[in-house]
């Protein structure tokens, strides 16, 4: 289920979509995540600092402080959640957005490490590596290459 909200950063409104780790801002699309240790966001495969401040919403990005003003930001919250991880489980490797599974790194029974690419998800003409979210073998894999998968779609488990 998607969440969308407005966002004011510096005098500029942006329209804010959410589903997954997949979000639009005014139509464009990014792949945000966080990384577990710190306060570090990843964008589009890019790590930045981020801060959120207990007055307000105010973000620090790479030691520069943005005041935003967030419209319909309570109501997103109150959305149901649907983390396609914690459905599947600890270990499912799901899909960030639509697209097509163009390249398959792993077989069943194989040992991977958290972080290992398991396979690539081809959306909106890019590339994009998916990876095991820990360490173990790989229990089950629901994909093939080619196959077109839909968002949240579960493509493999890591037991």
């Amino acid at each position: 289920m998607s969440r969308e909200f407005s966002l004011t950063l510096e005098g500029t409104t942006y329209k804010v979509v959410v589903d997954g780790n997949s979000v639009l801002v005014n139509g464009l699309p990014f792949v945000v995540g966080f990384e577990p240790e710190g306060n570090r966001v990843l964008v589009d495969g890019v790590s930045y600092d981020l801060e959120l401040s207990e007055e307000g919403h105010r973000v620090l990005v790479g030691g520069i402080a943005y005041d935003l003003g967030i419209e319909g930001l309570e109501e997103a919250r109150a959305g149901p959640r649907k983390d396609s991880a914690a459905v599947a489980g600890e270990g499912a490797v799901t899909a960030i957005m639509p697209g097509k599974i163009i390249r398959l790194l792993v077989a069943e029974g194989d040992q991977v490490e958290e972080g290992d690419v398991i396979c690539i998800l081809e959306a909106m003409k890019m590339e994009n590596e998916l990876k095991a979210p820990r360490a173990g073998s790989v229990k089950a894999l629901y994909v093939q290459a080619g196959q077109d998968v839909e968002m949240g779609a579960a493509l493999a488990e890591i037991d």
